[in-house]
């Protein structure tokens, strides 16, 4: 026998419904072909993106520009020397 007290404080949960029937040979073949249809759309989507990927990197095979490093070097600047300034004591 449930315990009284314990009965108001479960009023708000809910049971699972029973299962249903066992789905029909259809609504399986239904779902396959769902899965299948998503699987080739899938497979479809990546190609297009490896594609676009390869096509957005194709002109730096084309130009052979260099990776990492510039054609010709930077002249360097001149060494300025700045004259120290010194500073007169503060008067105490």
């Amino acid at each position: 026998m449930p315990d009284p007290a314990a009965q108001p404080a479960r009023r708000h949960l809910r049971l699972a419904p029973a299962p249903g029937p066992r789905g029909s040979p259809e609504g399986r073949l239904a779902l396959l072909a769902r899965t299948l249809v998503a699987a080739v759309a899938l497979v479809l989507v990546t190609a297009r993106a490896w594609l676009a990927a390869a096509l957005a990197l194709f002109p730096l095979l084309w130009r052979r520009a260099p990776l990492g490093r510039r054609l010709t070097p930077l002249a360097r600047r001149e060494a300025r020397v700045i004259p120290f300034q010194r500073r007169q004591a503060m008067p105490r």
